[in-house]
């Protein structure tokens, strides 16, 4: 079966609430990022938020936050059932053509610790920590995503790694 990335819509609010909640990601000490949290139509709505699914089930979805001064992707999450099978991987790719269709060049994303590996394998790199605060009661590595470079008044695009579904 072929997997499908689409916008979100605001009927899919709940269930991409369930999948994020779910997430064994965010269990133990990282269980209070996501207390209380849901995704709402009104976030679907103001932020770039595309699924993947296959066969009609949700796999995972990223959001994007677009119209910020340092656009961000501030959230990504893959079914614990779906790792391992290269969704991740296709969101991102998916994620990094949307942001350079916005004309954005550089990306911000602040890492969940365990998915940081993740990241720097997709082609983000370390610039910074983000202290503990609030309800997160530790340190998140902030990385930083270049999309486009200009050379001589030419744009290259830096290209994704190599991804099959």
């Amino acid at each position: 079966m072929t997997l499908t990335i689409r916008r979100a819509t605001a009927h899919d609010a709940a269930a991409l609430t369930v999948l994020m909640q779910a997430s064994s990601a965010y269990g133990g000490d990282y269980r209070s990022m996501l207390d209380g949290y849901e995704i709402t139509a009104e976030q679907i709505r103001t932020e770039a938020i595309y699924l993947a699914e296959r066969g009609g089930k949700l796999l995972g979805f990223y959001a994007l936050l677009l119209n910020t001064p340092k656009p961000e992707l501030d959230l990504m999450f893959v079914d614990d059932a779906a790792q391992g099978q290269g969704i991740g991987a296709c969101l991102f790719a998916h994620m990094r053509h949307t942001a350079l269709s916005h004309g954005v060049r550089e990306l911000k994303i602040v890492s969940h610790p365990p998915a940081e590996a993740f990241y720097t394998r997709m082609g983000a790199t370390r610039v910074g920590e983000l202290p503990a605060g609030g309800h997160v009661t530790w340190p998140r590595p902030v990385m930083a995503l270049k999309l486009a470079q200009s050379i001589s008044g030419r744009t290259l695009i830096s290209t994704s790694p190599s991804v099959t579904s």
